[in-house]
């Protein structure tokens, strides 16, 4: 299988499971076993523990799904099928961890969605939409502020450490949050575009 087969399954595994229910088919079991054993963090998340069952449950900060392993000692944490094929965790991470330090900022914005044309359709639903970043992209900024301030090696030493259970990946440093937050207010522009718009151009 491809890694996008292999994802999209995962992903139609985790559809087809109802919240706070158990993988009870013994195929997809073994098979998210299989999918999930190709992470980085696969070590890190059994803890050397048989995993006994495989459950989806709500995260308790962004308010989506995802799989969470039942280890042997009925400990649990939660694992993510997108990030099974990560090349880089450490840059991955630091990344999420900077767009947490915005995602208040964005929360807000969000606020202010008005309906407006876009290219003679009328977008009515905020649902619709993503707040998207122009002049400079996220990554691209993000990425000037990373080696300005270090590089990842450094700033890695300052994103947190991975809890059970925990689905918030932040910056331990609230100088260098500020910092950022201030960069990013500083050297780039939000503006809504439709979900099949932005998703295209990324």
């Amino acid at each position: 299988m491809t890694q996008k087969e292999i994802i999209d399954k995962c992903k139609l595994i985790l559809q087809n499971t109802k919240i706070d229910g158990f993988v009870e088919n013994q195929e997809d079991f073994n098979f998210l076993l299989f999918a999930f054993g190709k992470s980085l963090y696969y070590e890190m998340k059994t803890q050397g523990k048989k995993i006994k069952a495989i459950q989806k449950k709500r995260s308790h900060n962004y308010g989506t799904c995802c799989f969470y392993l039942i280890r042997s000692d009925g400990s649990q944490t939660d694992i993510s099928y997108s990030k099974i094929f990560r090349k880089d965790p450490q840059y991955d991470d630091l990344l999420q961890a900077l767009r947490n330090a915005i995602e208040p900022i964005i929360r807000n914005f969000r606020e202010t969605f008005k309906p407006f044309e876009y290219e003679g359709r009328l977008i009515q639903d905020p649902n619709e939409v993503d707040v998207d970043h122009y002049n400079l992209k996220f990554k691209e900024l993000a990425s000037i502020w990373i080696e300005q301030n270090g590089g990842i090696e450094e700033l890695s030493k300052y994103v947190n450490d991975t809890i059970d259970g925990s689905t918030t990946t932040f910056l331990t440093d609230d100088n260098l949050k500020k910092s950022f937050v201030e960069f990013h207010n500083a050297n780039t522009n939000l503006r809504f575009l439709p979900k099949s718009v932005n998703r295209s151009i990324k």
